[in-house]
């Protein structure tokens, strides 16, 4: 993240000698350096992407961009469609038969190939796949096939996006937020991911916070999971916050297979939340097991009792990333306010025909080559 500066008070020969050479030519200072493209964009004020995002903000009317795989976008798409949580005039938690999206458009950009395959090909490929998606899913473009060179099609740019992949975050987010921050473009970029860890962070409460992360099996064994916690927590300074991360293949009993990973790997530590990113699973189902797991009724609560203090709590990919765009809308009045369901509409980035530069554009997910 770009730090944030303070203005100090100078002496006024010091400043005058500060400013003379910014009085001579722009100099931009970077605490990390970005990828090339977003060089590119940012060095021509005249670039197309430049001027699509200068100063750009979001506007009622437009989508909810969902970038991420297939089936991460299409889990978090249909979960937000159908979401009553919230009373739709005052936003209490009330279900109040209305969507709490209502009138909403999410639009998956999905992807088909892991983004940890694409991380072989190097890092800024990686990163500038990110950023593509993202200047697409801002763009009013959108093409009728792989092979629509014009673009003839059109659709409405997002007012939000979320990155629904761990990949995408870690190694993109900072790219995409640099382009943002000097473009002066305020359309948000929500991390499903730094979502989740930072209520962790924030409720927990605790230097010494003990998180247990349950992962999609895609990513087990990755370390993506681990790269993204160490960072987030020594951005906080929490030196003696830990993680573990497991992945559960089957479908019941999964919380009580996770903590029998968890004791067989060596680990004794008491948990103070459980971070849920498995998009198969419904936290729900989780909640009740551990009731089950913990009463004093079952035997299991002699082995995994001790596990969970009496403020330990679970955080959820459905609920954060829900809380983030709901709340966003709310405080800025982004919604449509158009009293019908939400819709989902798909797109797939492929490359664009005749470029050779990595360039891309949207084509329908429904497209069936002939």
């Amino acid at each position: 993240m770009i730090p944030m500066f303070v203005r100090r008070a100078v002496r006024p020969l010091l400043l005058l000698t500060l400013l003379l050479p910014v009085a001579c030519r722009r100099q931009v200072v970077e605490t990390r350096p970005t990828i090339p493209l977003v060089r590119e964009i940012l060095a021509d004020r005249d670039d197309p992407r430049a001027r699509m995002l200068r100063g750009r903000g979001p506007r009622p009317a437009e989508d909810i961009a969902i970038i991420g795989s297939e089936f991460a976008c299409d889990r978090l798409a249909e979960h937000l469609s159908y979401r009553d949580q919230k009373d739709n005039v005052d936003a209490q938690v009330e279900f109040d038969g209305l969507p709490d999206f209502a009138g909403e458009t999410f639009v998956c950009i999905e992807d088909t190939i892991p983004y940890r395959t694409v991380l072989r090909q190097g890092e800024e490929v990686l990163r500038t796949q990110t950023v593509r998606r993202v200047l697409a899913a801002l763009d009013t473009v959108a093409h009728i096939s792989p092979y629509d060179q014009v673009g003839l099609a059109t659709k409405l740019p997002a007012k939000a996006v979320i990155l629904a992949d761990p990949y995408l975050a870690e190694y993109g987010g900072f790219d995409v937020d640099t382009l943002f921050r000097s473009t002066g473009c305020t359309v948000p970029v929500f991390s499903s991911i730094d979502l989740m860890l930072d209520r962790a962070f924030d409720e927990g409460g605790r230097t010494d916070l003990s998180v247990g992360i349950l992962c999609d099996p895609q990513f087990d064994a990755t370390g993506i999971y681990e790269r993204i916690f160490a960072r987030k927590a020594a951005e906080r300074g929490l030196k003696g916050a830990s993680c573990v991360v497991k992945s559960v293949a089957q479908r019941d009993s999964v919380l009580s297979v996770f903590l029998r990973k968890y004791l067989e790997d060596g680990n004794t530590k008491p948990l103070d939340v459980i971070v849920i990113d498995d998009l198969s699973l419904r936290p729900e189902t989780l909640k009740t097991e551990l009731a089950e797991i913990v009463s004093v009724m079952n035997e299991s609560s002699i082995t995994y009792g001790r596990l969970f203090p009496r403020n330990f709590f679970f955080v959820n990919v459905f609920d954060e990333v829900a809380s983030a765009c709901y709340g966003f809308l709310r405080e800025n009045n982004m919604f449509t306010h158009n009293i019908a369901k939400p819709q989902v509409s798909i797109l797939r980035p492929v490359a664009r025909p005749g470029a050779d530069d990595g360039s891309l554009i949207l084509i329908p997910g429904s497209y069936v080559q002939n």
